[in-house]
């Protein structure tokens, strides 16, 4: 039942430390790509697949883990000893991403098997050991940019149209980021926490540099019944840390239905429930993100009054 698939989220972490919970592997090989180049894919899924059947098909080995209806899926350096080049399939939106430390996905026996969430953790460049050395930091940061840089680059020319949820701002362009300090360019700076950046909108790498040490970034798309949310985590670069932690590049790529299961309530989390929640919950977001325009517009910035709103599982913004 999805009533048990909230619960699955938290179960995740102690199978990944060994749990007692069924498991299984297909295959044994380490299958670890290396390069800087175009990598072919040796993991190819789209969401709605048949998750049995990926493990069966793949040429990289899974680990199956299972709690309740929930199917867990795992392809990793840690898991399956492998680090793979993942292609989102689609007819019209698929897109091969960059080399991943860590594939995951999730299905439900009682949905069919069919692939609803995935989680992609990519294999970023390397950070230097000494944090003094500004050369070394210098050219870690570069690679950093350019690297992310690609990642969007890919999902913008796949196709993939920005996504606004109803209680953020419609904002653009610099107005979306956090910076240490005002750039030029710059009309209005986003109150502090996550960061839901404009991925239409290219930062230059001086830009990019100024981005606050510790903040967290998402540029969100979506397409036809599907999501892609891209989280940047940028190192606190602490001068005082015995070293570089370095910075992080995940992705979540999902469906509709998954992505409404954060309007699930008291265990009733089937479609319509679901829909409708968000559906009653939709005046007070729009609301929020009134009150957030006309602070933003108060100091300069431009509100995208135009902006096509994205229907999520049948269900306009404005009823």
């Amino acid at each position: 039942m999805l009533e048990r698939w909230i619960a699955t989220i938290a179960a995740c972490a102690a199978i990944a430390l060994g749990s007692t919970h069924a498991w299984s592997a297909k295959g044994e090989a380490t299958n670890v790509q290396q390069g800087k180049h175009v990598m072919q894919a040796n993991l190819s899924f789209g969401l709605g697949e048949n998750s049995d059947e990926i493990m069966r098909k793949a040429a990289v080995p899974i680990r199956k883990s299972t709690v309740s209806t929930a199917l867990m899926y795992d392809a990793s350096r840690i898991a399956t000893g492998v680090e793979p080049v993942f292609e989102l399939k689609d007819s019209r939106y698929g897109v091969l991403f960059p080399q991943a430390t860590d594939i995951e996905f999730m299905s439900d026996s009682e949905e069919g098997a069919r692939v609803r969430n995935i989680e992609v953790t990519f294999k970023v460049p390397a950070p230097p050991h000494d944090i003094k050395d500004q050369v070394a930091l210098s050219a870690y940061d570069d690679a950093i940019y350019r690297y992310v840089m690609d990642v969007i680059a890919r999902i913008n020319r796949a196709g993939w149209k920005r996504f606004i949820a109803a209680d953020s701002p419609r904002l653009g362009g610099l107005d979306t980021y956090v910076f240490d300090a005002p750039v030029s360019g710059q009309k209005y700076s986003p109150p502090p926490g996550i960061d839901y950046a404009d991925p239409t909108y290219p930062l230059t790498l001086e830009q990019w540099k100024r981005l606050r040490a510790g903040g967290t970034v998402v540029w969100s798309w979506h397409v036809d019944t599907m999501f892609i949310d891209l989280q940047y985590t940028k190192d606190f670069r602490a001068a005082d840390a015995p070293l570089v932690v370095g910075d992080q590049l995940n992705a979540t790529i999902r469906t509709d239905e998954t992505w409404l299961d954060a309007f699930g309530k008291d265990g009733d989390v089937t479609p319509d429930a679901l829909r409708a929640r968000y559906r009653g919950a939709l005046p007070d977001m729009l609301a929020t993100r009134r009150k957030a325009e006309t602070m933003a517009r108060a100091q300069g910035a431009t509100i995208l009054d135009h902006w096509n709103e994205t229907v999520i599982s049948g269900v306009p913004v404005h009823q």
